[in-house]
């Protein structure tokens, strides 16, 4: 008689007591809560300084409040800038003050010692007189003092116009009284300032006064002849007063007002010597003023002893000008480091969140592994016992290699699954590299795919191994990127007929093994190339979009390779490459 292979009623019956016989498990009850403890936190949760969401609210506020440090360092700047601006004009007003007569001597002297020639206090400065013609210079970026080659005074010419841009220039005057000089003969009446500057004029010989500076260049070449030979009369008024000229080179006067007329020189065969400063002598003056001014329009002009002080920003006020660029650059910097941190915890998060389920998916499937492992050693047991000779020996015999081979191929799924389940453990962790050969991880893993060809659809492999060399390698893991790659291919087809063409050789310039895996599927769509080696992501009904994210961390984690997509194209297909290097 045959034995069946089902187990016997009695360890069956054994079995269930000594499930029977377990201990139940105890659920402790709920302690109640005191009215004592009502209201109290009882604890902090332990996750609390872990969670996500905390780290990156802690994350986010360490980058706002550099922001608002800096932020409060540019508010502090632009009142430090404003300040050393005003010092600036402070200085260049006390040099004005320092060279004009009306300070005492002792004064301008401590002025001098302490503000103009002190090293210390270094701003660049250009004195020019009411003309514009450069009388002195000092300080950084300006040539060395006294050199007055055209290059350098072209120098001197661009920088005011720097400064003036920033700041408005002082006028100092350097008397409080200017003094004029009036220059004649029979045909020509020049009037000069101090510097000798020709401010008015008069004659045939001249052109008309129009007060241009074009118009002054053929009158100054007239002047130094004029100085030489005719007569001249010097004649003092207040700095910038409004003057005014009529008459001709026979007879002239100047007045300082027209509202009332006040003399102050004149020259003419009618008119007093200017020597007679009588009561009666200028009332004669100022009535043959208005008889000549009643025929001709009076010749407006000032005599102005005053210099002018451009200057520009102290250098301490030019390095805090580079403040607000530097700080604004700062802001820059900690907002990219922000968006990187931010989403660098974003991965992280994506990568434990897949690595702790690759974990866990390991130990889940531990647990029922051992069970049919076990199931499967008793299976085989009980076969070996089955009589060897027996009236059904034929059946028996048949029976039993029958389910031996059922066994057999059992045992090589939970070897799969064992395999499987050793994938997902080493997620997460360290795996240990050797040298080892990557054509061959590729043929089982093809032959693997030829032998479940049903399961998987209609397709064909092609390996050409044109060069190989040994590489650091765990086969293991690398056998898994493969198995993800050919799925993915494999889906690529979508029921349809396709191949799958595998190349290995050496990339001799980069030093690195390089495998090439091509497919004629349907091709990934553009936007979404960029984006396939995401966790999560996924253009399938069903599936987790985790596949092609552990092939890019096993190739470049862990064994410090490169994968990319050299091309994909709609209905062409896809082409992978992966380059393992060498050592």
């Amino acid at each position: 008689m045959t034995e069946s292979s089902t187990p016997p009623t009695s360890d069956i019956r054994r079995r269930r007591r000594d499930r029977s016989a377990e201990a139940p498990v105890e659920i402790a009850p709920v302690q109640p809560v005191s009215p004592k403890d009502k209201g109290r936190t009882r604890s902090v949760p332990s996750s609390w300084g872990l969670s996500p969401t905390f780290r990156v609210l802690v994350f986010l506020g360490g980058v706002l409040g550099v922001m608002v440090f800096l932020l409060y360092n540019e508010f502090l700047i632009r009142q430090f800038r404003d300040q050393e601006r005003d010092r600036a004009e402070l200085y260049a007003n006390l040099y004005g003050l320092a060279i004009s007569e009306a300070v005492p001597s002792d004064l301008a002297g401590h002025i001098f010692d302490k503000i103009i020639i002190n090293e210390s206090i270094s701003f660049p400065m250009v004195v020019t007189d009411h003309h514009g013609q450069i009388l002195n210079w000092k300080g950084p970026g300006l040539p060395a003092s006294g050199d007055t080659s055209p290059k350098d005074m072209i120098q001197l010419r661009a920088a005011m116009e720097r400064m003036d841009a920033v700041n408005e220039p002082v006028s100092a005057p350097w008397y409080a009284r200017a003094r004029g000089t009036l220059h004649w003969d029979s045909q020509q009446l020049i009037v000069v300032d101090p510097t000798e500057v020709a401010v008015a004029w008069g004659g045939a010989a001249l052109p008309p006064f129009d007060g241009r500076a074009e118009s002054r260049e053929p009158v100054q070449a007239v002047l130094s002849d004029l100085q030489i030979r005719g007569s001249s009369m010097e004649f003092q008024v207040d700095n910038g007063e409004d003057l005014y000229l009529v008459g001709s080179p026979a007879e002239f006067i100047v007045v300082a007002q027209a509202q009332p007329v006040l003399p102050v020189a004149w020259g003419g065969p009618g008119l007093p010597t200017v020597a007679d400063t009588s009561v009666v002598a200028r009332e004669l003056v100022r009535q043959r003023y208005h008889e000549v001014a009643a025929e001709s329009e009076p010749i407006a002009f000032q005599i102005r002893s005053d210099q002018i002080i451009h200057y520009g920003n102290t250098d301490l006020l030019s390095r805090i000008s580079m403040a607000p660029f530097l700080t604004v650059g700062v802001i820059l910097l900690f907002a990219v480091i922000g968006y990187v941190g931010f989403r660098n915890i974003r991965h992280s998060e994506q990568r434990s969140i897949w690595v702790g389920m690759a974990k866990e998916t390991a130990h889940q499937l531990g647990t029922p592994l051992s069970s049919l492992s076990g199931w499967l050693e008793l299976m085989s047991a009980r076969l070996r016992d089955l009589p060897a000779a027996s009236v059904d020996y034929v059946d028996n015999a048949d029976s039993r290699d029958s389910v031996d081979s059922i066994v057999r191929e059992m045992q090589k799924d939970m070897g799969r699954l064992t395999q499987i389940a050793s994938r997902f453990s080493q997620i997460g962790s360290v795996p240990e590299l050797g040298p080892g050969n990557v054509a061959n991880v590729l043929r089982e893993t093809i032959g693997y795919f030829r032998r479940r060809g049903p399961q998987f659809g209609r397709h064909t492999f092609e390996l050409e191994v044109v060069a190989e060399r040994p590489v650091p390698l765990n086969g293991e893991l690398m056998g898994w990127a493969f198995e993800n790659l050919f799925n993915n291919s494999i889906d690529a087809f979508g029921g349809q007929e396709g191949s799958i063409r595998v190349q290995v050789d050496t990339d001799t310039d980069r030093q690195a093994l390089r495998i090439t895996i091509v497919d004629d599927g349907r091709g990934i769509e553009s936007e979404h190339v960029g984006r396939v080696f995401d966790p999560g992501f996924s253009t399938k009904k069903r599936g987790w979009g985790l596949g092609l994210a552990f092939v890019k961390r096993i190739v470049e984690e862990y064994h410090g390779g490169q994968i990319q997509i050299v091309r994909s194209e709609a209905d062409r297909g896809t082409i992978f490459e992966i380059t393992l290097p060498l050592a």
